[in-house]
């Protein structure tokens, strides 16, 4: 039960690991400056790693990983291609992101609360959540530079 547990809620996480690095791919395209645009290009790569992780401890509990992430992510890289339109694209990327690594924190949290999951999923999601806060902090300081 515990690995079955452990392996949706794993998924769940690489949905929206999956979903975070299309994000940031995505705001690299519309973001202006070089420095953002790599940036965000850096974050894609560490969060692609982050979903490989991930997906090799689902396979490791003995599950079958989520290969695409979610429809509202989809929905929301077309509200920011739409909003890059109205406004300075740098800041439509910053505020993307940063809505999106506030979800993606949440879901670690939650997912490090719960009982069920197993002690190997929970030591890997911890050792990301440095990463996950420091992010945070690089992108608030991204989003003071735009100002």
């Amino acid at each position: 039960m515990t690995n079955n547990t452990s392996m949706d809620i794993l998924n769940d996480i690489l949905e929206t690991l999956i979903d975070s690095a299309h994000g940031y791919e995505k705001a690299a395209e519309i973001a202006d400056r070089t420095t953002f645009k790599n940036f965000f290009s850096r974050r894609a790569a560490s969060r692609r790693a982050m979903a490989a992780s991930v997906r090799n401890e689902i396979t490791a509990l003995g599950g079958t990983a989520e290969n695409d992430g979610t429809i509202l992510a989809s929905a929301h890289r077309v509200f920011m291609g739409l909003s890059a339109a109205l406004q300075d694209n740098d800041e439509a990327a910053i505020e993307a992101v940063e809505t999106g690594e506030e979800y993606l924190r949440m879901k670690f949290e939650k997912a490090l609360e719960r009982d069920e999951l197993s002690v190997s999923a929970k030591t890997l999601l911890r050792n990301y959540q440095g990463e996950l806060r420091a992010d945070g902090r690089l992108i608030d300081h991204l989003e003071d530079a735009t100002s």
